[in-house]
């Protein structure tokens, strides 16, 4: 990999973390919590997993926030009535106002963060950027197949 590769990475890091810490700071809440939120608002009743999935979430990451909002009072959770082995996620009349009370703060927030960007700009940052998403999510899932062989290598030679 070269300087600019490993520049361009380092980057794309720094300007993830400016845009979280200035959500918060702007709207008033974590933007990985109001994610959940978002989601939970869109559709009233979610398994965990499911939720893990529309929002491309770590489960153990989900569960930690999950605890936190919770305990906020922003959203329940209990066994799901049709598999007890997953969890429904709904959001609580507190959680539905919260998100209602912040949706005007958003969408201050994303129309400042991006009013100086000509249109065509946006269009292509976002086209490099779900490049760059695809070829993630392909070398991840390459490497979990290269494991997973790995692995089952390793169980044959052991019997």
């Amino acid at each position: 990999m070269n300087d600019r590769h490993s520049a361009l990475l380092r980057q794309l890091g720094r300007t993830a973390r400016a845009m979280y810490a200035a959500f918060e700071e702007e709207v008033g809440y974590a933007l990985p919590r109001w994610r959940i939120l978002q989601a939970l608002h869109m559709q009233s009743c979610l398994t965990q997993k499911d939720l893990a999935a529309r929002l491309e979430m770590d489960p153990g990451a989900l569960t930690r926030q999950l605890k936190v909002l919770e305990a906020e009072g922003m959203i329940t959770r209990r066994r799901a009535v049709e598999d007890n082995r997953l969890s429904d996620v709904e959001l609580t009349p507190a959680g539905a106002d919260l998100i209602a009370g912040m949706q005007p703060r958003r969408h201050a927030f994303l129309r400042r963060m991006l009013r100086d960007f000509p249109g065509d700009e946006l269009d292509t940052t976002m086209a490099v950027l779900e490049r760059m998403e695809a070829r993630f999510h392909t070398v991840a899932g390459e490497s979990r197949a290269r494991r997973e062989r790995e692995r089952m290598k390793d169980e044959s030679r052991e019997e």
